[in-house]
């Protein structure tokens, strides 16, 4: 199942871009105003995808490939060729980041996070029904994930280490549960028994 229909241009490849490079600007420290924000793994991470995407969207699938095999290699990120993701993308720490999937405007992704179907569904490689679909400004924390036909509205922050399987709608904000502290009796064991 192909998602898009109408034809992608260099243009619009661009346009992204450029509004990558405005956010990852933004978002970072005074420093990279000038030509070194190209050099960050950030910026590298997003315009290998882009490359990716724009050779998927113009039919060229062996070269969308290569990108993301490049991607994969040079900055640890998966982002699969077909994922749809809007101006703004913003990838902190891309080693071992997972998209494949849709989002809107100004996504987030920290580092050890992602988005995609749930498993043992092969028809959703690439663009299937089953991949999550997120609005505008949704923020991604570390170890978080959104798996399979999920819908996650605009302006959600995602906490650190929250699996996501459900529809969430806008202006929220998820956070895990806090940690129980629960007594080892193994712990009480060894220290009776210790000489």
């Amino acid at each position: 199942m192909e998602a898009h229909a109408a034809p992608w241009t260099w243009a619009q490849t661009r346009e992204r871009l450029r509004a990558d490079r405005d956010r990852l600007r933004q978002m970072s420290e005074p420093a990279l105003a000038g030509g070194s924000v190209y050099l960050q793994p950030a910026f590298i991470c997003v315009l290998l995808h882009r490359l990716s995407h724009h050779n998927h969207r113009r039919g060229h699938r062996r070269l969308a490939r290569l990108w993301w095999h490049l991607n994969t290699f040079l900055t640890g990120a998966d982002i699969s060729a077909p994922a749809d993701l809007g101006p703004g993308l913003l990838i902190q720490h891309p080693m071992g980041v997972s998209i494949s999937g849709r989002a809107g405007r100004n996504l987030t992704v920290m580092a050890c996070a992602g988005l995609g179907s749930e498993l043992g569904r092969r028809e959703d490689v690439g663009a299937g029904p089953g991949l999550p679909v997120l609005g505008d400004d949704v923020w991604i924390e570390p170890h978080s994930g959104v798996m399979g036909p999920v819908r996650v509205g605009h302006r959600v922050r995602i906490g650190a280490g929250m699996p996501v399987a459900q529809d969430v709608p806008d202006d929220m904000e998820l956070r895990p549960p806090p940690p129980r502290i629960v007594a080892r009796a193994m712990a009480e064991s060894v220290t009776a028994t210790a000489p």
